[in-house]
């Protein structure tokens, strides 16, 4: 048992790594990609990744997600399942590029994308979910050797190939396409005929089992998803790829402060639910303050240098996108602060209840768009964004308050927050104008959370050691030595 804790720690430490290095080279490349390509060339890109994302979710029917279930109802069968399921996926992909192209003209003039773009996506979509299933796979036992080379080595290529064929290539949108499309299709087609002489198995077994799970999901991560990117796509089609580019980038480059958060709630989940589990929950309501302030004096602090992120990373031609930072950073608070409640709706085992939330929300979040895009411009979507995750705190506050679950956060502190949060999106909007007040600002937070961290710096590093959520939260609790 201590060596599969051991094997796990240590996995999900690597998983850890390879995705911080995958999403470092985004960030370290972008000033390359908005120099060497044109805006409209960036929001053209943008948009193709967007309808990417979203045909992974619906033309594959997501059947890699039932690996993790299956890997209990089949486990000495796995392979047979994986390979089984991969010609599954294989039929369901082939059918919608069948219809696609069918209606070739109507859908190529709704994804704002060339038909050569849309057969490389195609391509790459067919043998997608093979690493997919290797991943997942590889997560099961604890193989992370494997996983973290395949997939750092793939980022790697993609970038390299991409800058090489950006630069060397007349049609640089395409240069971007071929170089960020084709390692990935040839890595996913080695692991593909991988999976399939390991299995050698098609059933029909196997194919109803991965539907009844699969299928439900789809509508939960494409609510998900359109929250995210429906703008994107919206905003290429309701004004301009340029318009794009300038609303991309720098949402991009604010996804920082959500891979903070996703790395923060990997912690404090797994301890939330012990903690919900024996009942403690006071401990939930105690070390979620200092845990929420933490979060959030780092989303301002990155708000308050927010133009000379912007102008390292995209250089001057994209300043006038700052105005997106602040309300896409707030969204990020509400969406920090409702997935506290999300974990209690996961504990009680009200799935549900999340997909409806995120469908709701998805839902005001285009009907917005559609209204005030063509009136207010690309800015606006990242108010409506902002809206959209303002509509799921209120709707899982909902949720939790059926269950009779509210008391075990303080939401009279959570208002609070959110209603500063709301204030310095406002004062940033207008600090942006005055450098010297807004310099002045950044020093006095910078200096406030340095002197914290140089006070506690003994306690920070036991708790570092010992790997204690809960001690290191009680170095910022008031109540900490009670």
């Amino acid at each position: 048992m201590k060596q599969g804790k051991k094997s796990a720690l240590k996995a999900g430490i690597w998983y850890t790594i390879s995705n911080f290095l995958i999403k470092a080279l985004t960030f370290i490349t972008m000033p390359i990609f908005t120099r060497i390509m044109t805006k409209g060339d960036i929001g053209l890109f943008s948009n193709i990744t967007s309808w990417f994302n979203i045909f992974a979710i619906v033309v594959t029917f997501e059947l890699y997600s039932s690996v993790n279930l299956a890997r209990f109802d089949y486990k000495e069968e796995l392979d047979k399942y994986i390979s089984s399921n991969l010609v599954l996926g294989n039929i369901v992909t082939l059918f919608f590029y069948i219809i696609i192209l069918i209606f070739k003209d109507f859908f190529l003039d709704l994804f704002v994308m060339n038909e050569e773009t849309l057969h490389i996506i195609f391509l790459y979509l067919f043998f997608y979910p093979a690493f997919q299933m290797f991943q997942i796979k590889s997560q099961i036992d604890y193989d992370y050797k494997k996983i973290v080379f395949v997939s750092v080595i793939n980022a790697l290529l993609s970038t390299i190939i991409s800058i090489l064929l950006v630069l060397s290539l007349k049609n640089a949108l395409m240069g971007r396409v071929y170089g960020y499309f084709i390692p990935l299709i040839f890595s996913s087609i080695v692991i593909y005929f991988y999976l399939l002489k390991k299995g050698k198995t098609i059933s029909s077994k196997y194919w109803k089992y991965s539907l009844a799970i699969s299928f439900p999901l789809i509508w939960h991560l494409l609510a998900g998803y359109l929250l995210n990117s429906a703008d994107k796509i919206m905003i290429t089609k309701m004004i301009s790829e340029n318009a794009n580019a300038l609303y991309s980038v720098p949402y991009t480059i604010a996804s920082i402060v959500s891979l903070l958060w996703l790395s923060l709630n990997n912690a404090w989940s797994p301890w939330a639910y012990d903690q919900m589990d024996k009942k403690q929950y006071g401990n939930l309501k105690k070390y979620s303050k200092p845990y929420t302030i933490f979060y959030v004096v780092v989303v301002f602090l990155v708000m308050l240098i927010t133009p000379e992120v912007l102008y390292i990373m995209a250089g001057k031609s994209y300043t006038e996108a700052m105005y997106i930072f602040p309300p896409v950073m707030v969204g990020y608070v509400f969406q920090f602060i409702y997935s506290l409640y999300v974990n209690i709706e996961f504990y009680h085992k009200k799935q549900k209840n999340i997909a409806v939330g995120t469908v709701i929300a998805t839902i005001i979040n285009i009907a917005l768009n559609y209204l005030f895009i063509p009136k207010y411009g690309y800015i606006s979507a990242a108010y409506t964004t902002l809206i959209g995750y303002a509509c799921l705190f209120i709707i899982h506050f909902i949720f939790v308050k059926r269950l009779k679950c509210t008391s075990w956060y303080d939401t009279l502190f959570f208002l609070i927050i959110i209603s500063i949060s709301l204030l310095f999106m406002f004062l940033c909007n207008y600090l942006y104008l005055y450098n010297i007040a807004r310099y002045i600002l950044i020093i006095i937070i910078s200096i406030g959370m340095f002197s914290v961290i140089i006070i506690n710096r003994k306690k920070i590093f036991s708790a570092l050691k010992n790997r204690s959520l809960e001690e290191f939260m009680k170095i910022f609790s008031r109540r900490g030595d009670e």
